[in-house]
């Protein structure tokens, strides 16, 4: 299983590789002159889960638009919500519950689209694990990154699954070795983001059972294209066509899976350099794929995002994930649909994008 280990990639060899990369930056391809330069952060590392920025930059869908749009990785959504915050950029990806955490706390963004409506956390346990169901990590060893987004919602989803919190063993581990923590047995069970944490585990052939926190009613969004009120003010013509070209990116991934893949690939050179690297990436996309086929996409286009339901999110940030005394976001002032809804799938579309999808979904208990 480990031979070869310099040359796989996983999350341990992302990190090293990001690193060499140094900088956090990506070729910027030719463009014309007089283009508007913008630069963008990715919540993380660069991974299967957001390679439409990187389709969107290759196909020339910003340039036509006029931008010329740096993508540079994050250090997980919290971090990378200060750098748009503090302005050292000027757009991002964001997972959900860190922007709506970062508003309760003060920090002051706009979500201009949502392209991503199931942040898949959830817990994994090895395929040969006893633990069948979530109620029978009762007893045994939970291991989670302790800065992790969905860490403060577990106690809650093991409440609604039926366990008793207090006789699950929490174990807090690095990011590093979360997943060969895991395969090594030295916990019983670790909480994820299936389309970050997978990936690795696949790649390996590592077999395994998923249960989605969204199984007992608890999905989050994850990817929100944000910037900040004073930038969309100022730049609403840039945003709006930063939106476009992200969600022309977006479309044409879901439709050409294989050659976005490729694409993403040939754009980011520590994924290149990995012998794994395109599974590993293929992997990552589709699970994201399979978490975004979903009534909101289908029935009102490429961005949109239901005030309802992220007003229920909002609910469980306030209650799980925020100190007592902090201010509840407005979730209307924050979200918009504004510049949603301009690139649809039609039924040909939407079904090529399914069959696409139709190999990941089991993974995250998805029915397409």
């Amino acid at each position: 299983m480990h031979k070869q280990r310099s040359r796989n990639l996983t999350r341990r060899h992302l990190l090293a590789a990001s690193a060499a990369a140094a900088a956090a930056k990506f070729p910027i391809p030719a463009i014309a002159q007089g283009a508007t330069s913008i630069k963008m952060t990715l919540p993380w590392l660069p991974q299967g889960a957001q390679l439409f920025p990187f389709v969107a930059r290759n196909r020339g869908f910003w340039q036509r638009r006029g931008l010329n749009v740096e993508i540079a990785r994050g250090f997980g959504s919290a971090a990378a919500i200060q750098t748009i915050t503090q302005h050292q950029v000027q757009t991002g990806i964001i997972a959900a519950p860190s922007i709506l955490v970062g508003a309760a706390q003060g920090l002051d963004t706009r979500v201009v689209g949502i392209d991503g409506y199931d942040s898949t956390m959830g817990f994994l346990v090895l395929a040969d694990s006893p633990i069948k169901t979530m109620k029978e990590l009762e007893g045994h060893k939970l291991g989670s990154t302790l800065q992790s987004a969905e860490v403060p919602f577990i106690d809650h989803v093991l409440t609604l699954s039926g366990a008793d919190p207090g006789r699950v063993a929490r174990v807090g581990l690095q990011v590093n070795v979360l997943e060969t923590s895991l395969m090594n047995k030295q916990v019983d069970a670790i909480s994820v983001f299936a389309t970050s944490n997978m990936p690795s585990l696949l790649t390996q052939g590592v077999a395994f059972r998923f249960f989605p926190f969204a199984e007992v009613g608890i999905r989050i969004y994850s990817n929100c294209l944000t910037t900040t009120p004073e930038y969309l003010k100022d730049n609403k013509s840039v945003v709006e066509a930063w939106v476009d070209g992200m969600h022309e990116g977006l479309k044409y991934s879901m439709l050409n899976f294989e050659e976005a893949v490729d694409i993403f690939v040939n754009e980011v050179p520590e994924v290149k350099m990995s012998s794994t690297g395109r599974k590993h990436t293929r992997y990552g996309a589709g699970l994201f794929l399979a978490a975004l086929l979903t009534p909101e996409l289908r029935d009102h286009g490429l961005g949109w995002g239901d005030l309802a339901s992220l007003n229920a999110q909002t609910d469980l940030v306030m209650k799980y994930a925020v100190p007592p005394n902090s201010k509840r976001p407005d979730v209307e002032i924050i979200f918009s649909n504004a510049m949603a809804g301009k690139e649809k799938l039609t039924p040909a579309e939407w079904e090529t994008a399914r069959k696409s999808a139709a190999e990941f979904a089991p993974y995250i208990g998805v029915k397409l």
